[in-house]
């Protein structure tokens, strides 16, 4: 048990805090850890216990945020008395409006997580292949209920994460963030399930 009196994970959840409050600060490139060690009150070595170095402890803080936005989009995929085709339209709008909200309200903190998606980090490459999965089985759901035609699922979700990338990838939804583009998406998604429908 250290000092603080924390469990492990306990200083693991509050040194992934201490590091977003450091990078709203400081900005993500002058984060140390020996900083968030001494604001969360443990030795630079008990950090290193749990973090092995500065980049771990940062990507800790976006991948909570994403953690967050993929249980999201899992509860909104899984909605009742919704079409799957309207769950797909409800999950791409949720993953641009958190993105867009992020970069708007904390934009240091979405710079850690664009920094971290262009590296394609392990856990950027798990939200991917969730997505993915995500999508597969609510195209399947929509060819099962005849509201798409058929064809290859995992292409079709493919061309959808593909199509909409303008909406979702990180480095353009920060450089149109300034404009609400939400009308755009849903747009775009008519046009492409009128395509997938034919």
């Amino acid at each position: 048990m250290p000092r603080t009196g924390l469990s492990a994970d306990e200083v693991r959840e509050r040194a992934v805090e201490v590091a977003a409050d450091a990078i709203r600060r400081l900005g993500f490139e002058r984060v140390r850890l020996v900083d968030v060690a001494r604001d969360l009150g443990v030795s630079h070595a008990a950090l290193y216990k749990h973090f092995a170095d500065k980049t771990v402890l940062l990507d800790a803080v976006s991948e909570r945020w994403l953690g967050e936005v993929d249980a999201t989009l899992e509860k909104l995929a899984q909605r009742p008395n919704r079409s799957a085709e309207q769950r797909i339209r409800d999950v791409f709008l949720a993953l641009h409006r958190a993105k867009r909200e992020r970069v708007l309200a904390d934009p240091a903190l979405y710079h850690a997580f664009d920094t971290a998606a262009e590296a394609l980090k392990p856990f950027i490459v798990r939200h991917l292949e969730a997505l993915q999965r995500l999508l597969l089985g609510l195209v399947k759901e929509a060819q099962g209920g005849g509201e798409i035609g058929k064809g290859k699922a995992a292409a079709i979700a493919t061309l959808l994460v593909d199509a909409t990338a303008s909406f979702t990838h990180p480095k353009l939804v920060s450089e149109h963030a300034e404009r609400n583009r939400e009308t755009e998406l849903q747009l775009l998604l008519t046009t492409v399930f009128l395509g997938l429908r034919a």
